[in-house]
């Protein structure tokens, strides 16, 4: 299913654990997400939810 077809609370959900994993490898110094195919579809996400305005927080990226 597309970003575009997806309904607002599988849009959130799906960028919320993608944001709580970013914080989680953070605390524990992981790279996990920092794959930058995850880090895109986190982008295509979160312009789905502005578009939609819907509520989000960022995720602070790893640099």
């Amino acid at each position: 299913m597309s970003v575009e077809h997806m309904p607002d609370e599988r849009l959130a959900h799906f960028y919320e654990n993608i944001r709580q994993q970013v914080e989680a490898d953070q605390a524990n110094k992981h790279q996990f997400m920092a794959n930058p195919t995850v880090r895109q579809y986190a982008d295509r996400l979160r312009s789905e939810m502005i578009k939609r305005r819907l509520s989000h927080s960022p995720i602070d990226w790893p640099s």
